[in-house]
């Protein structure tokens, strides 16, 4: 299956951690998080392909780096990046397809390929929430345009919705690397308690942004692994 990564301008993205990053440090966790995501989608075994949609210069050269394809977007926004993408893979003899953001660093290769794997039959939809199970952290389907997109604020209800009015029962995956997007000071904390050999926590410990944004009296309990712990010492 072909994988669709859509990323926004770095230089507009993660504006809810403007409280904690300055603009060029928001610039570098974005492009340190979409490396993440592209290097787990190298290492699947059952992805056939992956498509950058950007108008980001940096993620098309991350693309390209990494194996992949660019797709220049035509109209802002995630669903419409989407449309885009699945009406330009039909049009190259795929009719299904998968979306994996570029703000989940804790991805994993497996997580990937168990999500393409569970993805079985025409038409299908399968959703992996957020941690909230309020939006849509992934999502395949076959055909790829079965259902509108509707990503924002309650998306992982919308999906289920729309599923149902075309009769369709969706099949919704708990994976936690997926479900960690990176959006506020709370997910970046939450991130940085965990122990995991990534582009975005080696970025966030060197750049000294892990020790200003953890609370300064982190109980054990707040910190889920030593590993981690240690990295912010």
């Amino acid at each position: 299956m072909w994988v669709v990564v859509p990323v926004k301008r770095f230089s507009a993205a993660k504006s809810r951690l403007a409280s904690v990053l300055s603009e060029a440090e928001r610039e570098s966790l974005a492009q340190a998080m979409l490396n993440d995501v592209l290097r787990a989608l190298g290492q699947c075994e059952r992805v056939s392909g992956f498509v950058v949609v950007s108008r980001e210069a940096r993620a098309g050269y991350a693309a390209e780096r990494s194996g992949g394809l660019f797709l220049d977007e035509a109209t802002q926004g995630l669903s419409a990046a989407l449309q885009q993408a699945g009406h330009w893979l039909a049009q190259h003899g795929r009719r299904d397809m998968a979306m994996i953001p570029g703000d989940i660093p804790l991805v994993s290769a497996r997580e990937i390929d168990q999500l393409i794997n569970a993805h079985r039959g025409t038409p299908a939809i399968t959703l992996v929430p957020n941690r909230e199970r309020e939006g849509t952290n992934a999502i395949a389907v076959s055909p790829a345009e079965v259902i509108p997109f509707a990503f924002g604020a309650g998306s992982f209800a919308k999906h289920c919705q729309a599923a149902a009015r075309v009769g369709i029962e969706p099949r919704v995956l708990e994976l936690a690397g997926v479900a960690l997007d990176i959006d506020n000071p709370l997910d970046l904390q939450s991130l940085l308690t965990h122990d995991a050999e990534t582009e975005t926590l080696a970025y966030l410990c060197d750049s000294g942004i892990a020790r200003r944004v953890m609370p300064r009296h982190a109980s054990a309990r707040d910190i889920s692994d030593s590993a981690a712990a240690s990295r912010l010492l």
